[in-house]
């Protein structure tokens, strides 16, 4: 199944597809032709949501040159460390 039918199946149609990802209906018909841009590629391949995985040799790039780990669990995590604010005693 290509992204662009992932996206029809998931949204319903053309148009709810094109309104989820701020783009006009005819640009979607146009990856149906093309194929979806490649950000929009990385965006479904990060969303929880959308059932598909990215593959570099769809848009003719190496996978080592991305330095992307595909073989995701789509679960988000941070190095962030967080601080603890104690309300001062008034």
């Amino acid at each position: 199944m290509t992204l662009i039918e992932v996206l029809i199946s998931k949204y319903g149609n053309v148009t709810k597809a094109a309104q989820a990802f701020g783009v006009s209906h005819v640009a979607v018909v146009k990856w149906r032709k093309n194929g979806a841009p490649l950000h929009i590629a990385l965006l479904c391949h990060i969303s929880k949501d959308i059932p598909y995985i990215f593959n570099p040799s769809d848009y003719g790039v190496d996978e080592k040159a991305l330095n992307l780990n595909l073989k995701t669990t789509k679960k988000v995590t941070t190095n962030d460390h967080t601080k603890h604010i104690r309300k001062n005693a008034a």
